[in-house]
């Protein structure tokens, strides 16, 4: 990403070893839709035998959240060393609205039960990051005011989505009503006829958590001066290992997930 000017017969690349640099960007942020794993339980009353009975009913889903596009502010210091490389740290907050939660392959497994239909529920707001990398680039020094540049970083996220608004109970209102209608159809007794079950109050899940984040990226940076460099290009970014959980007396729920984002950004580059 530096830039390549002429300084006394030196490549730009070669005039800049040893110097230090700030920079900031501005990407846009497109996140592929995610495929979680969500787990829940709660106490039911079920009619035994010798009557009702207090139950624990366990299930799990297929969640797939899909997200707007959105955006990233990003800072970072970095040093250019020797053999054109670079090293940089980097702090960022992005954020991106959350369009969509659909529940899929709803089982009970413990009572061998599925739901066969897909569960959309209504969501709005957006689910913010956090995060700091250090990142390593090596720029290939072309001899003019163009220099390419690959490379890639490791460092944490932390992801916040307490700004979300949903059904937190939803699943469970759909795992215990879908219960009640097979055992009303083993009974002969017709679906419609079937009253919603109630279900106790189920937990949100937590709001944050942070987890190990890597990244690929390339792009090529201009010289707009001796010391200013404009710089545009594409990175993706994974987060592996994300966990959200909930629990009262009576229920709880949990998530994990991972996350795979892309930007391509514009930034600039100043050296001091």
């Amino acid at each position: 990403m530096a830039a390549c000017l002429a300084f006394g017969g030196a490549s730009a690349t070669q005039a800049q070893e040893g110097s230090w640099y700030i920079g900031a960007n501005l990407p846009l942020m497109f996140i592929d839709d995610t495929d979680s794993i969500s787990t829940g339980a709660f106490q039911q009353t079920q009619m035994g035998p010798q009557g009702p009975v207090q139950q624990e009913v366990s299930y799990s889903a297929t969640v797939q959240t899909e997200h707007d596009t959105g955006f990233k502010l990003g800072g970072l210091i970095g040093h250019h060393l020797d053999s054109n490389l670079r090293i940089e740290g980097e702090i960022f907050f992005a954020r991106a609205k959350v369009s969509k939660l659909t529940h899929s392959s709803i089982t009970v497994p413990a009572l061998s039960f599925t739901l066969q239909d897909e569960l959309a529920i209504p969501v709005s707001g957006s689910a913010d990051q956090f995060g700091a990398l250090v990142n390593v680039w090596y720029d290939i020094d072309t001899g003019d005011s163009w220099t390419p540049y690959i490379g890639g970083g490791l460092g944490f996220i932390r992801v916040d989505r307490g700004g979300l608004s949903y059904e937190t109970g939803a699943v469970a209102q759909a795992v215990a009503n879908g219960l009640a209608r097979a055992q009303a159809a083993q009974q002969n007794i017709p679906p419609e006829l079937v009253p919603p079950v109630p279900i106790p109050e189920v937990p949100e899940l937590s709001g944050s958590d942070t987890a190990f984040a890597y990244q690929i990226g390339a792009g090529v940076g201009y010289a707009l001066s001796d010391t200013a460099t404009l710089q545009i290009g594409y990175r993706l970014q994974m987060v592996d290992g994300l966990s959200f959980s909930g629990a009262n007396d009576v229920a709880m729920v949990g998530s994990e997930t991972d996350l795979r984002i892309h930007f391509l950004e514009i930034g600039i580059r100043q050296l001091f």
